[in-house]
């Protein structure tokens, strides 16, 4: 049985450093005793393998808050402990050698959406922040968009030249194409056309690579 608590959006994002190590009063009167004692077992692992720790604790703080019990929560919190090191080996084959915890835990949040190890590869070869670029691509795959589709996407949209501000808002926009009678697959599809459009069509007018002065003459 595959347990998900899948929360949309960026909720998989790496704590600092500091609050990585205080696993313990993080979790204390939030989770089960024995809870406690694997996240902080596997916590420990992770933080030595170079991985993110606070998937692992929100993990567990969140299926403990929605009263699910102990042993499925440690099945759970399994779970991301092994899709933490997924998303740690594909985005190394991505080319991200090492890849920091940031894009480690959203990739794991990509992988828990549906995204495949392939899928983070590509990604991870993409221009941009590759936290935010996974972030994004895990929203879309956890609103229904299929694998390919949410890569072709995500890799459009770069490829438009877009602000960072508008990859960040496609699940937003994702959200109103569905709203207006489309399916996730075709709302995808329309931004993606739309996004290949504007690459097409190049910067507008002053964003584009400074001109050469002419030289005056006499």
């Amino acid at each position: 049985m595959t347990i998900r608590f899948l929360t949309l959006g960026f909720a998989l994002v790496a704590a600092p450093l500091g609050a990585q190590r205080d696993v313990g009063s993080r979790l204390a009167g939030r989770v089960s005793p024995e809870v406690a004692a694997l996240v902080q077992q596997l916590a420990k692992s992770a933080a030595d393998r170079g991985l993110p720790v606070d998937p692992l604790i929100q993990k567990a703080i969140e299926g403990s808050a929605k009263g699910v019990p102990a042993d499925r929560v440690a099945v759970a919190v399994r779970a991301v402990a092994m899709q933490l090191d997924v998303a740690a080996a594909a985005l190394r084959q991505g080319g991200l050698t090492p890849p920091d915890t940031n894009a480690i835990a959203a990739g794991a949040f990509a992988l828990n959406a549906g995204l495949r190890e392939r899928d983070l590869a590509e990604l991870a070869r993409a221009d941009g922040s590759p936290a935010a670029t996974l972030r994004v691509a895990g929203t879309l795959a956890a609103l229904g968009v299929p694998p390919g589709q949410t890569v072709a996407l995500v890799k459009a949209s770069i490829r438009a030249g877009r602000p960072a501000a508008e990859l960040l808002a496609l699940p937003a926009q994702l959200q109103a194409e569905v709203a207006r009678g489309n399916t996730p697959a075709q709302a995808a599809a329309g931004l993606a056309r739309a996004a290949a459009a504007s690459s097409r069509r190049g910067p507008p007018p002053g964003h584009g690579p400074p001109q050469p002065a002419h030289p005056q003459r006499p």
